[in-house]
Formats: C-alpha cells, sequence, structure tokens
C-alpha cells in the first residue's frame, strides 16, 4: 500500500475512466480553440457574414459546453 492517494487511483477504473474523458474534453477544447480563432480572423475581413458569426457563436457554445463538462469532472478530484 502506497503512502501516497495518487499512486494509488491509476489502479481505479472509475479515475482511469475519468482521466481519458478528461483527455478528450482536452483535445477537443484545443481543436476548437483553433477553429474559433480561424473564424474569428475570417469575421474580421468579412463582418458582414451572418455564417461566421453563426459559426462563432456555434463555437464559443461547444466550448462553454466543455469548459462545464471539465469543471465537473474535475471537481471530484480536487
Amino acid at each position: 500500500m502506497s503512502m501516497y492517494f495518487l499512486d494509488e487511483t491509476d489502479d481505479w477504473l472509475e479515475y482511469q475512466t475519468i482521466r481519458e474523458e478528461t483527455k478528450r474534453l482536452d483535445r477537443e477544447y484545443l481543436e476548437i480553440g483553433k477553429e474559433l480563432q480561424s473564424v474569428e480572423e475570417a469575421f474580421k475581413h468579412d463582418p458582414q457574414n451572418i455564417n461566421l458569426e453563426a459559426r462563432m457563436a456555434e463555437l464559443k457554445k461547444k466550448r462553454k459546453a466543455i469548459e462545464k463538462k471539465l469543471d465537473e469532472s474535475l471537481s471530484m478530484y480536487r
């Protein structure tokens, strides 16, 4: 038995599942951030484009949802 709690958590199935989900959400968050950045840049050059504006809103909404999921999953281990 280890002296440290975190040394033992690697063996827990629940912890492994949460860790994998967190990594997936982190990757998705970064991908959305990159796409959002490029859409915002394109929108600066064409502010009348409603499709770009709608896409920005959609990406921001997705990013906010991921932030909420990450907060919820990480709050168990804080």
